[in-house]
């Protein structure tokens, strides 16, 4: 078997992708000899592990508090975020998660938990961020210091997160370091495991000239890589036998570095997804520089779920879209200026608009809970009487 494997990009996001389970395993053992990913996963999650090795490091003072600390954080995280999360996007989502095959998220960073809980049917997510995708730590070579300064290393790199429900830049990039948490890699896995997916392999994506993708076995280079770059992990979840991919891809969305002829607009723009996903995306999309993916994002998606972060409201034409809104607009946060809709807040007013109850938070507005969510549906020739 050669070390790369090519994948064109419309294959890469096609429900067909997942790799043999076979050459997965070969590759978690290349990667990580005598202990599995799964049981790397366990400990960065806090859960009990089934190698003596790391047994003995979880019943360490330290350790036992990290655990005992994400055990609380997630419960409270269960009842307030994700239960009503999960039971609100099963009715209200009901028509989009049937046709989401691919769940797309710019601008999302490590954040597969939200994805997994509004999106848990899809076979594939993607999700783009700045930081960078690092490694799993070898706990084989821990020692209780060690493994006592990984974990609060962990709490900390998830604390905005559980807070607020979203990364804040500045703060994971100081809190993912080689000397730390080295990068998303490990927040992606503790996510994976915390909702009950297996993991079965991963591997490291890179790109050619053409925007072919070429995947690798995960093995951290001397240097970092050089945007755009990314990984994917093969998970089965707890629902079903067949495999699903995560990919994650740290790159710059901006229009200098995201030019119509760059490697990675080429991939996002051969790939095939459904629905996009938005939300703590910093306006950005509301600004010039950043057109090329807003455009993507409208060009391809068939469904759009997002927060007032993401693409203006002005974009989305009624004659175009199914419209349905959420929540209750109020102005962006002292943090964002000049970002203010118009548009959007009279939506909101209008009572032909029918704002629903939106029960969960997610979003900038954590200090107040008045969060406002746009559900769009591309309208198509054999489209009924639009989303229900």
């Amino acid at each position: 078997m050669s070390r790369y494997r090519r994948a064109t990009s419309a294959l890469l996001l096609a429900v067909a992708l997942a790799a043999p389970l076979a050459a997965a395993s070969g590759q978690e053992a290349a990667a990580a000899p005598g202990i599995s990913y799964e049981e790397i996963a366990r400990f960065l999650s806090g859960l009990p592990c089934a190698s003596e090795g790391l047994q003995a490091l979880q019943e360490t003072p330290e350790v036992a508090d990290f655990m005992a600390a994400m055990d609380r954080n997630w419960a409270d995280l269960e009842a307030k975020r994700l239960k009503p999360m999960r039971e609100w996007a099963a009715v209200e989502m009901a028509e989009a998660r049937r046709g989401t095959r691919t769940l797309f998220y710019p601008f999302g960073g490590p954040d597969f938990l939200t994805a997994f809980e509004l999106f848990p049917d899809a076979e594939t997510f993607v999700l783009l961020g700045l930081e960078f995708v690092g490694r799993l730590p070898d706990v084989a070579s821990f020692t209780p210091e060690r493994a006592a300064g990984y974990a609060r290393a962990v709490q900390a790199s998830l604390a905005d997160f559980f807070k607020k429900s979203y990364f804040i830049t500045k703060n994971m990039n100081a809190a993912l370091g080689r000397d730390q948490v080295d990068g998303v890699l490990p927040v992606l896995c503790l996510f994976l495991e915390r909702t009950g997916n297996r993991i079965l392999g991963i591997k490291r994506c890179e790109f050619l000239p053409t925007g072919e993708m070429l995947e690798s076995v995960v093995i951290e280079p001397a240097k970092r890589l050089r945007r755009p770059y990314g990984v994917k992990i093969e998970f089965q979840a707890a629902s079903g036998r067949a495999s699903k991919s995560l990919y994650y891809f740290s790159c710059d969305l901006a229009d200098p570095a995201f030019t119509l002829e760059s490697v990675f607009y080429k991939f996002l723009a051969a790939a095939t997804y459904e629905t996009t996903f938005v939300k703590s995306a910093s306006y950005l999309m509301h600004y010039s520089n950043f057109a090329n993916i807003r455009g993507l994002v409208l060009d391809r998606s068939r469904f759009i779920l997002q927060d007032d972060t993401g693409i203006p409201y002005r974009y989305f034409k009624p004659e175009a879209w199914w419209i349905r809104l959420y929540g209750a607009y109020i102005n962006p946060v002292k943090d964002f200026v000049n970002v203010e809709q118009r548009d959007l807040k009279e939506a909101y007013d209008d009572p032909a608009s029918d704002v629903r109850e939106l029960p969960f938070h997610l979003g900038y507005h954590w200090g107040t809970n008045k969060d406002s969510f746009q559900y769009f549906e591309r309208r198509i020739a054999s489209d009924g009487g639009g989303p229900r």
